[in-house]
């Protein structure tokens, strides 16, 4: 069986609004996602609102591509998801899971991927890819939050 989903979860010294806000801005998208530097609000959206669509910018390697993507859940401090729609009708989710602690907040951030069933991401390895990114973005997050 392929493994099309993961989570990982992090600990951060900052408040759950501190942390909302900085993955929803889209100009700070490159500070701590390794695939994803650049993103933009699409067709008259302008913020982070179920509803709204951007467009992420990626890279991996010498691989470049961009996909837009629809907002599915912005709750302020507790929870931000995506979808990706891809070609075939299928849709991968990105979620942020916001938790608030008594040092802060854990978030826990995943994705559920059908398409990495596909034969080109199975031999470029994307899902362990993608766990490694998972846990890189969440350091990165973590830095910039506790900055």
């Amino acid at each position: 069986m392929v493994e099309t989903a993961a989570s990982t979860s992090i600990d951060i010294a900052a408040s759950a609004e501190t942390v909302y806000g900085i993955l929803t801005d889209l100009s700070r998208v490159s500070e701590f996602s390794p695939e994803c530097y650049k993103s933009e609000w699409e067709d008259g959206s302008t913020g982070p609102e179920v509803g709204a669509k951007f467009r992420g910018y990626n890279q991996a390697g010498d691989m470049k591509w961009d996909a837009g993507c629809v907002v599915v859940a912005a709750e302020p401090g507790r929870e931000w998801a995506f979808e990706v729609p891809a070609q075939d009708g299928r849709r991968t989710l990105w979620r942020y899971e916001i938790d608030a602690t008594e040092g802060g907040c854990r978030v826990t951030e995943s994705f559920d991927s059908p398409i990495l069933d596909q034969e080109f991401f199975q031999k470029m390895n994307r899902h362990s890819l993608l766990v490694q990114n998972i846990a890189q973005s969440l350091e990165n997050l973590k830095a910039v939050a506790e900055a």
